[in-house]
């Protein structure tokens, strides 16, 4: 257990080794990024918290990681996939509001096509608990001539099938409902959308969007930048072509500032080639943006974890299906007694 470090600077670069392999030196962003976490009192219950950390790639680096906190933590490593995670533990729990603190100076770098060191491209073939393989996904690649030998048609199928939308409320003071079109499908309509939301939430289901549900992607056609990325995944490992999950946080323009939430994206393996980007949200977002997002990222952007179904030590909860957000238990049960917030400024 590492000591608490108010006051004192705890700075180390994490992986030494840095290779860039494709980017384009021309485009980079120097930017320091700030995740702040509010924790309110356990009253004596003990308090775990996990959060993720980013670390250095071919595609971005990490200059210096800073943690201020009154409560003892460790950093771990996700096995799977190697991913970087705190790990708070406050045993007699906190009897006061505390603060977590984690800086971060990040140099990140517009890429495309790119061969990453130390992965194991097949493992991401594996079906995961929410982005199955096969059955439906095969059907889809059947009945529309999809191909290994043409991803940018795979990238354009799931671009052209998706809205984007996370509508709650059936009335256009939502925007996101009042900006979906009446009739999603042949099926669907943007009322059967919000009827999802609210079942999933009030039984702490997955079939709605923002839980990157591939199966939903595929049914309902609504969702946001976790449902597009799944769908892809789906249907590219059911190709037998590796592909991976990236999550993190968009770097906004300006000097400085806040940002909103997470953001995320995927890519996929060619044997030989390397590991190719994709950003299809951004894409739907952005129509005259489509080409650039397939094989290529902006450098305004922070990787946290690859991957998904993560194990992290202590955590009572199973499998996380995404990870990007604080994660808190009191006495070995999930809690949401917090706030976040997340900041950048240019370097």
């Amino acid at each position: 257990i590492i000591s608490p470090t108010i006051d004192i600077l705890k700075r180390f670069l994490l992986f030494g080794a840095f290779f860039i392999c494709t980017c384009s030196n021309n485009n980079q962003r120097s930017f320091q990024f700030t995740y702040e976490v509010s924790l309110e009192p356990t009253d004596g219950r003990k308090l775990e918290v996990w959060l993720p950390i980013p670390k250095s790639n071919e595609v971005q680096k990490i200059l210096n990681l800073s943690i201020e906190s009154n409560i003892n933590y460790e950093i771990k490593t996700e096995e799977k996939h190697k991913n970087k995670y705190v790990y708070f533990l406050a045993e007699n729990g906190i009897r006061k509001r505390e603060s977590l603190t984690i800086t971060i100076d990040v140099l990140r770098y517009e890429h495309s096509l790119t061969n990453y060191q130390n992965i194991i491209n097949e493992q991401y073939l594996d079906a995961g608990t929410l982005v199955p393989t096969g059955g439906i996904f095969n059907n889809i690649i059947n009945g529309n001539n999809l191909s290994s030998a043409n991803m940018r048609e795979v990238y354009d199928y799931v671009l052209n099938g998706m809205h984007y939308g996370k509508p709650k409320l059936k009335d256009n003071s939502d925007p996101y409902y009042s900006q979906l079109p009446q009739q999603i499908k042949n099926d669907v309509t943007k009322d059967d959308v919000v009827d999802f939301y609210l079942k999933s939430t009030s039984e702490n289901g997955s079939y709605t969007f923002g839980n990157g549900n591939s199966i939903y992607a595929c049914d309902i056609g609504v969702g946001n930048c976790t449902d597009y990325h799944s769908y892809f995944l789906s249907l590219s490992r059911t190709l037998d072509v590796p592909a991976r999950f990236h999550m993190g946080f968009p770097i906004p323009d300006g000097d400085v500032g806040e940002i909103g939430g997470y953001h995320c994206w995927a890519d996929y393996y060619i044997e030989g080639e390397g590991w190719t980007p994709v950003d299809i949200s951004e894409a739907d977002k952005n129509p005259k943006s489509a080409d650039y997002f397939f094989g290529t990222l902006d450098d305004n952007r922070i990787e946290f974890m690859v991957g998904r179904d993560f194990e992290l030590e202590n955590y009572n909860g199973g499998a996380v299906n995404i990870f990007i957000y604080p994660l808190l238990e009191t006495d070995d049960e999930r809690s949401f007694a917090f706030t976040k917030k997340f900041s950048f400024r240019n370097l």
